[in-house]
């Protein structure tokens, strides 16, 4: 799983996974969209993430292309 961002609301979330994932459709190919609503000092956030890879290795590359192209991304672990 990689982690693309966190955000105020879960609609905020589905939009930029909308956004990423139509701009990269290729490489957003066979990855399921995860948004896990979190909490830390008393507020709410909502993660948005990615799932479907066959390798930490293969999460590693997903992030880089995305880094490449100015979009925040990080290798996360199911909770």
């Amino acid at each position: 799983m990689v982690q693309i961002g966190a955000f105020d609301s879960n609609a905020l979330a589905e939009g930029e996974w909308n956004r990423v994932s139509g701009k990269f459709g290729s490489l957003f190919s066979g990855k399921a969209q995860v948004i896990q609503k979190a909490e830390s000092g008393g507020r709410n956030f909502w993660r948005l993430r990615a799932a479907g890879f066959e390798s930490r290795d293969e999460a590693r590359r997903f992030c880089a292309a995305l880094i490449a192209e100015g979009i925040d991304c990080i290798p996360a672990t199911a909770k």
